[in-house]
């Protein structure tokens, strides 16, 4: 089985376990901790019964059905991913997810998590139901919830549902464009471009694929 793990998967693993493969079973069920970067394929999670924190950081594609039967897992991070639905996640126990831009629409799947605590949402095409009014039925049951602001999505959601993949959310030094997945580049969680409300506001109208000018790719500096 080991050598069919997708090899960013392999590494993770061998990190925490502390040697390169083959690996065994008993070996996996002491993983509690995995941080994979960069994996096209997660297939191979499933003998990580005693996981409760999983990191996923520009990892495409990203399915949640392949996390459903990681029973201990309680706090899970997607970022710049390509992460499109959270069905997956409805039978997992989990008290975070994290899941800053992605492409996910409908949290329907999450309103059954009922101890979920901190979520993440930040540079997601949601559905008008999902961010008008399921974020805030889990923000009284006393989830807390990160969220793009009326501008960010709208601008998020424009550029998506045209087709372009990029997603806009605001950074402590202000609006940022960013390629979740791997379909535009292979550093999705790089050179993420600090740009005027305008230019973002711009998109609105016109050729959404203007976004594209904003990206320098010979300059993968690590955003913050």
């Amino acid at each position: 089985m080991n050598s069919d793990l997708d090899p960013a998967v392999s590494k993770a693993i061998a990190r925490s376990i502390g040697h390169e493969p083959p690996f065994i079973g008993v070996e996996y069920e002491r993983i509690q901790d995995l941080h994979i970067r960069n994996s096209r394929d997660l297939r191979g999670l499933d003998p990580c019964t005693s996981l409760e924190v999983l990191v996923l950081v520009a990892c495409d594609p990203v399915s949640t059905d392949q996390l459903s039967g990681l029973g201990s897992l309680r706090s899970l991070t997607v970022r710049d991913s390509g992460m499109n639905s959270v069905s997956g996640l409805a039978d997992i126990s989990l008290l975070s997810c994290y899941a800053p831009r992605n492409f996910i629409h409908d949290i329907t799947p999450l309103m059954s998590i009922p101890k979920l605590l901190n979520l993440d949402l930040t540079g997601n095409p949601l559905s008008e139901e999902s961010y008008r009014r399921l974020v805030p039925q889990l923000t009284e049951r006393g989830c807390r919830v990160i969220l793009s602001d009326e501008f960010e999505w709208t601008v998020t959601r424009h550029l998506h549902s045209k087709g372009v993949p990029v997603s806009c959310y605001m950074s402590p030094q202000g609006y940022r464009f960013c390629r979740p997945g791997l379909k535009l580049t292979d550093s999705p969680e790089y050179a993420h471009p600090v740009v005027q409300k305008s230019d973002a506001k711009s998109l609105l109208s016109g050729d959404p694929r203007r976004v594209f000018q904003y990206f320098a790719d010979e300059d993968l500096i690590p955003f913050s």
